[in-house]
């Protein structure tokens, strides 16, 4: 009787586990996605990359060409709209504009 009533709250709990867990939310790979948030630089010199960093905190590393990392590390400070891919937490950027 107490091994059931045992083996039941064990299952109960491990349902309940189960059910708790959180879906992580993942983007469609194939949509654009648009997102507004400052330029920070991550790394040490000589290896630096530019980073966005969002108004609620979130950061996403910047994929794209050289040229156009050294644009965005020189717009630090400036609020600014990045339009592109998010893959595996990093923002592969097509195109960006400065607000502010």
């Amino acid at each position: 009787m107490k091994k059931r009533l045992l083996l039941s709250v064990i299952s109960i709990l491990l349902a309940l586990g189960l059910f708790a867990v959180q879906k992580n939310t993942q983007f469609n790979k194939n949509s654009k996605v648009t997102i507004t948030g400052y330029v920070i630089s991550k790394g040490n010199m000589p290896f630096i990359f530019p980073v966005i960093r969002t108004q609620d905190g979130t950061e996403y590393m910047i994929i794209c060409k050289e040229k156009t990392k050294n644009k965005l590390l020189k717009a630090q400070g400036y609020l600014i709209k990045f339009t592109g891919k998010i893959e595996d937490e990093a923002f592969v950027l097509k195109k960006w504009k400065v607000l502010k």
